[in-house]
């Protein structure tokens, strides 16, 4: 009976995987000229000009003829429509790529405690805390074990290809 849950468990953290990997290669976004600031949100831009040169920041004002970024040390760079070649939006990925390792450390705290109430006047705290710290980790691990692919394959940086009508 536990293989089957353990058969199915496997089953949809690898059905998600797949999921999360076909969403991400889903291809580039195709907004308008005049659209590029508001679909790019909060997230950097890394622009590719013709002659090959990237410029990466935030876009604060777009024009018919030019777009305007907001660089890391404040300067606002103006690139006319012209010279584009690409046009990527950047995000960080919240995950730091370690969701499983603190799962572990947050389960070896809590069953900590729950053992060190069981042997004391607070035995029924415990023995609420560790079935309840246990099943936390029986359920929150194929999501970390995701969480912790999806950063490997990513690099740590979720990025968008928009074209430009």
């Amino acid at each position: 009976m536990t293989g089957k849950w353990i058969g199915r468990a496997v089953t949809v953290t690898v059905c998600t995987a797949i999921g999360i990997g076909a969403t991400h290669a889903a291809g580039p976004a195709t907004v308008q000229w005049n659209e590029v600031c508001r679909v790019a949100g909060n997230r950097q831009l890394s622009i590719t000009t013709q002659k090959g040169e990237t410029i990466q920041g935030y876009c604060t004002a777009i024009t018919v003829n030019e777009i305007s970024l907001t660089t890391k040390d404040q300067r606002v760079v103006k690139i006319a429509r012209s010279a584009l070649a690409r046009i990527r939006a950047i995000r960080a990925v919240n995950t730091k790529g370690h969701a499983l390792a603190s799962l572990g450390k947050g389960m070896h705290e809590g069953l900590r405690s729950g053992f060190g109430w069981l042997l004391s006047p607070a035995a029924p705290v415990g023995l609420v805390v560790v079935p309840g710290t246990l099943a936390w980790g029986a359920i929150a691990a194929p999501f970390c074990l995701i969480g912790d692919l999806v950063h490997v394959t990513r690099g740590g940086v979720e990025i968008e290809e928009i074209n430009v009508l």
